[in-house]
């Protein structure tokens, strides 16, 4: 029902295979005027690079998801190999595919705004949860992982949420033994639920190096103050955030470190 399709969660999550370490960093969807990678700059909010760049080929003939991995690569300094995509629906489907998440919440919330979709009857706003462990059902993760509007919430703890959930699904994937063996299956399950540019031929080896990984071993990081600072309200765009580009790129050589290196 929507006019545009919004890139509201973008996540990078790096796999280094020697170290057997990874790193997932979100990215502020309210993020203006950032780096495309070829010495201009996005004006409007990095959340609708992807869909503007599609409706102009003139200006990104690689196309939206390239376009919005080139921006994501310079801001942090890296290259993006690949991506991957999911729609809510997609998302619901592949949480209840797998019998929903485990979530131990550290931090209750109420959000009366959140429009209610899954959680509530039609017409109905509000969703909320309490501190404690929670099994989460594909709806019910979707609005753990949308809610911002709660006091003391923002983009930036809801990002911070969403990561909980991906690994929580990690988890819930990999509890009936190894990614590898289940590969075959888990693709045939899931494989219509994500958009991706991996190779087939990756796979196996990307499924053995999380057989390899524990949960010590992966870093989460979500960009905020003071490598973010907000630009307030734009008359055009809405609440605004503006990178510091030079404290990013420093950072980011910490939590990217070179094969092997231990990331922080």
């Amino acid at each position: 029902w929507r006019t545009a399709t919004l890139t509201d969660s973008i996540m990078v999550v790096s796999v280094d295979p020697v170290g057997a370490t990874a790193t997932i960093v979100s990215i502020p969807r309210d993020l203006v005027r950032a780096p495309l990678g070829d010495g201009n700059v996005f004006g409007p909010k990095l959340n609708s690079l992807m869909s503007y760049a599609d409706r102009h080929p003139e200006q990104f003939p690689q196309g939206g998801m390239r376009a919005l991995e080139d921006s994501v690569g310079a801001l942090l300094g890296i290259e993006i190999h690949y991506y991957a995509q999911i729609d809510f629906f997609g998302f619901v489907k592949l949480v209840d595919a797998v019998g929903g998440v485990d979530i131990n919440v550290s931090t209750a919330f109420y959000d009366e705004q959140y429009d209610g979709i899954g959680v509530n009857a039609e017409n109905v706003q509000g969703w909320g949860v309490e501190v404690g462990p929670h099994h989460f059902n594909g709806w019910e993760a979707l609005a753990y992982s949308r809610a911002r509007k709660a006091d003391g919430e923002s983009d930036f703890t809801r990002a911070a949420r969403q990561q909980e959930v991906m690994l929580a699904l990690r988890d819930r994937i990999m509890a009936d033994g190894s990614l590898l063996t289940n590969l075959p299956a888990l693709l045939e399950a899931f494989g219509d639920l994500v958009t991706t540019d991996i190779p087939t031929d990756r796979l196996p080896d990307l499924a053995a190096i999380a057989d390899e990984m524990d949960s010590s071993s992966i870093v989460r990081a979500v960009l905020k103050k003071p490598l973010i600072n907000t630009g307030g309200m734009d008359p055009v765009y809405g609440s605004i955030q503006i990178a510091d580009l030079e404290a990013i790129l420093a950072v980011s050589k910490t939590l990217f470190p070179p094969p092997g290196q231990t990331p922080l």
